[in-house]
């Protein structure tokens, strides 16, 4: 009995219980703020209008970038010195990147991206007068603190995307052709890069007396001439199609008269990873901003007039210049040994480098000339202590005929082509875990360009030494 009576009492308070529950649950619920979706919108345009956001919700916005810096120590055989750098390989910057859904094949976006750093590599050099020769000296040796002083834009472009269509985008930015040559499945970039002129291109040539060569050359202007390997960088209107059985089409028409056009490629076998790229640009529009006419005068001399302003000779220098470069890369990576291949290639032509007389109109000297570049690495990357790839690295490269650019005595001159070799050796460190890289590595640069470097003594440039050792953080 007591039993039965302990069993109807549980059940009646049960039932009580369970009023009580769903009589205080819609009072609960009431006491959040009434209508539950017009209270979230408030509560959150509050919190918005008292923390960092995005200027609308229907783009998803990521900020992401990175922090590098290196030692340099250099050696030009008469001077050396030890300067901290912002690695111009891939130097300190910060993108906001942003998508949305138009519908379920089509999405827009954009990316914006700076770069800002203190000094870098591509622009320090020797310290004004250094060396045996002081009277040499010259305003671009601005020692270690060449270099960026505020930002510097690298991307602003806005894109719209269809799947099956590809993606079309315009504003400033990397052409379709751009980094063409700097394929690398290896993960080596940091330290060794086909763009090998990203480690020094400001440092100024020493000739075997002691002197600068040409007075003002560096060793820029004979890994790239006039134009960057890397082709463009500018406002342009671009198209790219998808991916199709690994590889993707693109062509740009940008400001300047420039357009390229490139065919990249990625892809794996058996486990061998594949990728590279061949691009073909033109840039045909430099000091030519008028429309020109082209005469002979009574001496025979080829004259140049422009349109619609008789007598006038505002051009004096590479009026009807030209390049057309073709340049590609191709790296192999064989994942299971980690054993990998990495080569790069170019090749240019470049067409009526002139000079002109502004008193006389008379072209003093049209020259046209080839020039090119080829480039290989070798190694292993593999994670051999557990913190990420350790990548062990060669290098070799040579650079031809670039110092044809910056002799203009005529078109019979056979003096001034260059070849430029360079080799190097060193290990980047990847750690993971923090998204970091570390590299260490020797890099050797020998000129010979007898119409810059011959002195009583010596028809060769002085050899450059490096030592590079940094750290990236990416974000």
């Amino acid at each position: 009995m007591n039993g039965g009576s302990m069993t109807t009492f549980s059940r009646i308070s049960m039932a009580a219980a369970a009023a009580l529950l769903v009589g205080f649950g819609p009072a609960m619920a009431a006491d959040l703020g009434g209508n539950c979706c017009a209270d979230l919108e408030e509560r959150v345009a509050e919190l918005e209008a008292t923390t960092a956001r995005k200027g609308t919700r229907k783009v998803s916005v990521t900020i992401s970038g990175q922090i590098s810096q290196q030692l340099m120590f250099w050696d030009d055989g008469f001077s050396k010195d030890l300067y901290v750098s912002g690695p111009s390989q891939s130097n300190s910057r910060w993108r906001i990147t942003g998508s949305a859904k138009i519908s379920p094949e089509m999405s827009a976006g954009f990316i914006y991206e700076f770069e800002a750093f203190g000094s870098g590599t591509t622009s320090q050099s020797q310290a004004n007068g250094a060396g045996p020769n002081n009277t040499q000296g010259a305003p671009n040796n601005v020692g270690d603190d060449g270099g960026a002083t505020s930002a510097n834009l690298r991307e602003a472009m806005a894109w719209v995307e269809h799947s099956r269509l590809g993606r079309v985008s315009i504003g400033h930015g990397s052409s379709a052709a751009n980094n063409i040559i700097l394929v690398d499945l290896a993960g080596k970039g940091m330290g060794s890069a086909a763009d090998v002129r990203l480690m020094n291109s400001g440092f100024r040539v020493r000739t075997s007396d002691g002197g600068f060569a040409g007075g003002t050359r560096t060793w820029g202007n004979f890994f790239q001439g006039g134009q960057d390997w890397l082709n463009e960088r500018v406002e342009h209107i671009q198209y790219r199609t998808p991916t199709v059985a690994g590889f993707t089409l693109g062509a740009s028409f940008g400001e300047d008269n420039y357009w390229d056009v490139a065919l990249r490629y990625a892809g794996e076998f058996n486990g061998v990873r594949i990728a590279g790229g061949i691009g073909y640009s033109v840039r045909s529009e430099f000091n030519a901003d008028i429309e020109q006419i082209y005469t002979v005068d009574a001496s025979g001399n080829q004259v140049i007039r422009y349109a619609g302003q008789p007598g006038t000779y505002a051009c004096d220098f590479n009026c009807r210049k030209s390049v057309e470069q073709l340049a590609g890369s191709l790296s192999i990576r064989h994942m299971p040994t980690g054993l990998f291949f990495t080569g790069a290639a170019g090749k240019r032509d470049n067409n009526h480098f002139q000079t002109i007389n502004t008193t006389s109109g008379v072209i003093n000297s049209t020259r046209s000339f080839d020039s090119d570049f080829w480039y290989v690495s070798g190694g292993i990357a593999r994670n051999f202590f557990g913190l990420g790839d350790t990548v062990l690295f060669g290098e070799y490269s040579q650079w031809n005929d670039l110092g044809f650019e910056y002799n203009i005595s005529g078109t019979s001159d056979t003096t001034s082509g260059s070849k430029l070799e360079h080799w190097g050796v060193g290990i980047v460190q990847h750690v993971d875990a923090a998204a970091m890289e570390f590299w260490l590595t020797y890099k050797n640069y020998s000129l010979s360009a007898p119409a810059f470097c011959v002195t009583q003594t010596s028809s060769k440039c002085e050899d450059l030494h490096y030592i590079l050792a940094g750290t990236r953080i990416r974000f």
